[in-house]
């Protein structure tokens, strides 16, 4: 039988890197946290497994993380000593996940009844495509991306980096989340020169709480030994090419 491996990653910890604080590193995520995980065991039908790669943040986080994975409610649930980066902890819990199905969620994303029913359908009824889907589109809405539509279904190159559902097949084709600062610029300018896109349902099935106030990769981050290649990362240093 198919399934989905949820990889839901959480950081919430207010650090001060040279004056600055880091966005959506406060309190408010703690809270967020509780909601996100509450509505995925609610509104999660499809039949999925739920990772959590926890990025070193509040004690008290890890401890209801922790105390989720002992009911059940969470399947795996990694905590990282400090904070690996968003793409770092989506690269673990790819290859933690056993389903046939990835989905890569942020730990604002609120979703909907039906969700991910919907975007493993959407999927399906589109073998040929190079799609991945979406359970919403968030803050690219804008005439500027041509937004299409694929049957009732609405296309969008720039929507998902908040709640990403792909095959196996298409996550080896797209490889591995780039580390560094930067990252998302370009791993999502590389997935649209291969010729993907996104897919989202005809109505959004969820919400973005975190929006205009989300999380900043671009923060520096300590130089640490990755698990892959065992190999050092400075993760201000942002790679152009």
């Amino acid at each position: 039988m198919k399934y989905a491996s949820i990889i839901l990653v959480h950081y919430s910890l207010v650090d001060d890197f040279g004056g600055k604080k880091e966005r959506g590193g406060n309190n408010s995520r703690s809270k967020m946290i509780r909601e996100v995980i509450s509505a995925i065991n609610k509104n999660t039908k499809y039949p999925a497994e739920l990772i959590v790669i926890d990025n070193g943040g509040k004690p008290d986080d890890s401890d209801y993380l922790l105390g989720l994975a002992r009911k059940g409610i969470i399947n795996t649930y990694v905590r990282n000593k400090e904070n690996m980066h968003y793409a770092f902890a989506n690269n673990q819990g790819a290859r933690i996940a056993t389903g046939h199905y990835l989905c890569f969620m942020c730990n604002d994303v609120l979703v909907k009844p039906g969700w991910l029913s919907k975007c493993v359908e959407m999927l399906e009824q589109n073998p040929d495509k190079k799609l991945t889907a979406t359970p919403f589109i968030g803050s690219h809405r804008q005439e500027k991306y041509n937004m299409q539509k694929l049957g009732e279904n609405r296309l969008n190159p720039l929507a998902g980096s908040n709640c990403m559902v792909m095959d196996r097949k298409t996550f080896k084709d797209l490889g591995d989340f780039y580390v560094y600062g930067n990252y998302g610029n370009k791993w999502y300018r590389d997935k649209f020169e291969k010729g993907y896109t996104s897919i989202a349902p005809p109505e959004d099935l969820a919400v973005h709480l975190g929006h205009r106030g989300g999380l900043n990769w671009r923060i520096k981050v300590k130089i640490v030994k990755t698990l892959l290649n065992k190999k050092e990362i400075n993760f201000d240093e942002t790679i152009n090419n």
